[in-house]
């Protein structure tokens, strides 16, 4: 259900459940936690998009339970980890409803490109679960009073108020997100890809700083990679 594909260093992640929605099964999330950890071996850069006309609707909420919550909650940490660990760049090509499980995953994406007809929502609380996993890093994505509205009220917004708060970085007409994506790709890999990575290295290491200190971490680092070029 889970295909993945790399070339070049570039690989891509389709969700292949489209008759589900593309509803997550605990199994998926497993996989996707394993692909998310060998793609940190093999590629510097991953596109993930779901089959058909959804992102995904979230969790399946109709498979049936087995073993412990706990066992199945330490895969969903599993996978989160090794999104958080991901050197490369993660970007999300979005479409149609993108909710619960789906709404987590575009906010862990580092770009996210959305199609207009983009419906988000979480709608964990409606079904009297709070959503933990996702309240873990929604405030490093949203403002807290907008986190709040989302999250207690499960009610769906589009996509031009996802670009507005920042969950996405684009919105793009239906029948271009595809090729916006893969221009976006194109892009990235014209670039010199150290300077890529560096980017993000630097931006998630600095934001975990006191303002204080960034200037001189920023030096140390603009230094050392200077040097590193010319060797």
């Amino acid at each position: 259900m889970l295909k993945f594909h790399v070339e070049d260093r570039v690989g891509t992640i389709m969700m292949e459940r489209a008759s589900a929605g593309n509803a997550f099964t605990g199994e998926m999330i497993r996989q996707l936690g394993e692909i998310m950890r060998r793609a940190a071996q093999e590629a510097d850069i991953v596109t993930l998009s779901g089959a058909g006309v959804d992102f995904t609707i979230g969790r399946d909420r109709h498979e049936p339970k087995n073993g412990s919550p706990f066992d199945a909650f330490r895969n969903i940490s599993a996978l989160n980890k090794a999104i958080a660990q991901f050197p490369g760049l993660l970007i999300t090509g979005v479409r149609g409803r993108a909710f619960g499980w789906g709404f987590g995953l575009v906010m862990r994406s580092d770009i996210a490109i959305a199609a207009a007809n983009t419906r988000f929502a979480l709608d964990e609380v409606k079904l009297g679960i709070p959503p933990m996993f996702i309240m873990e890093q929604i405030l490093e994505h949203l403002p807290a009073k907008r986190a709040l509205d989302f999250i207690l009220t499960g009610r769906e917004f589009g996509a031009d108020e996802a670009l507005q708060i920042g969950l996405v970085s684009h919105v793009v007409a239906p029948d271009d997100l595809d090729s916006t994506v893969g221009k976006f790709v194109a892009t990235l890999c014209s670039r010199d890809r150290r300077v890529v990575l560096a980017c993000k290295s630097y931006l998630r290491a600095v934001a975990k700083m006191p303002p204080e200190v960034r200037s001189a971490y920023t030096l140390v680092e603009q230094t050392q990679f200077a040097v590193r070029d010319t060797e």
